[in-house]
């Protein structure tokens, strides 16, 4: 029988891009009001903080602003159980995460650097508190063996092909080209790096698998042509194509071998999510966590 950890597998996910997410809108620049919203064991909440909390989240105009409070009490209660423990993360550590969110996270031209490497240090500072918390505990090998032959359709592949293309800018060209490969003068290999504008024509046209479901308008025709067979000219967004089908592959499922370490972390993580919840649930049920709800009624007010 799957565990309660397995049942509850696909509604998690890894704690840091949950963090990372909550980067986004911490460098605003506008002058937030200090009125306090909450306070977390002493600490205010202001509400200039759950404002720039509120519109930096992409695409959540009609986010709730209770719910967003909850999740900064839980940042700060693990921000202060982090300085309990003395934590401090390295420069270093913090110059690559820097590096990897760059050009990620869109941050207002005019917001000082020292707001995001602040914010930086408190995603770290969290994801520490996490594990030390929630370290990552054994996974039975028959766990995630179930877990595998119960949720197969996770790890099924669609049909895929594996092609060629000489893209150009007019059909002129493109039909002048195929008639040179119909004519059997060149290789498709040949005439792709000689005339193809696409980034693949250098490679003799070869481009990335491309599944079915996912294809580029226009390259639907990939999956009706026969292996080695050349396409007519065919017009998509990008310009006029020729294609060419070097190998198919039908829908499959990938071997537990290949995600067997894939549903051990998944399984890990999810169980140091609930694990997480369940501490913080405790954390707030004994800290002293005030909310001043009719304070909330102020961000409808200019900043």
């Amino acid at each position: 029988m799957v565990s309660l950890r397995g049942r509850r597998l696909l509604i998690r996910n890894s704690l840091l891009p949950f963090f990372l997410i909550l980067a986004v809108g911490c460098g605003k620049t506008t002058s937030p009001s200090r009125e306090a919203v909450a306070r977390v064991n002493g600490e205010v909440i202001t509400l200039g903080e759950l404002r720039d909390r509120l519109e930096g989240i992409p695409g959540e105009e009609g986010a709730v602003p209770e719910l967003v409070l909850k999740e900064i009490i839980k940042e700060r209660i693990l921000l202060q159980k982090a300085k309990e423990l003395g934590l401090r993360p390295p420069h270093s550590v913090l110059d690559l995460m820097a590096e990897e969110i760059q050009g990620k996270v869109q941050q207002p031209s005019a917001a000082p650097l020292i707001d995001l490497e602040r914010r930086l240090e408190q995603i770290w500072l969290m994801g520490k508190v996490t594990e030390w918390l929630c370290p990552p505990s054994a996974v039975p090998e028959e766990e995630v063996k179930t877990y595998y032959r119960t949720h197969r359709q996770e790890f099924r592949l669609p049909p895929k092909v594996i092609a060629r293309q000489i893209v150009v800018t007019t059909r002129g060209e493109a039909q002048r080209i195929l008639k040179v490969l119909k004519a059997r003068k060149a290789t498709f290999e040949e005439m792709a790096k000689r005339y193809s504008i696409g980034p693949e024509g250098e490679r003799g046209g070869l481009m990335p698998p491309i599944y079915k479901g996912e294809e580029p308008p226009g390259f639907g025709v990939l999956f009706t042509l026969r292996r080695g067979k050349v396409s007519g000219v065919i017009h998509s967004p990008y310009g006029y194509h020729i294609f060419k089908v070097v190998r198919r592959e039908g829908a499959r499922v990938l071997s537990y071998s290949r995600v067997r370490s894939i549903i051990k972390k998944r399984i890990q993580e999810a169980e140091a999510e609930d694990c997480l919840q369940r501490w913080l649930a405790s954390a707030m049920q004994k800290g002293k966590i005030e909310i001043y709800k009719d304070k909330l009624s102020l961000l409808e007010e200019e900043p």
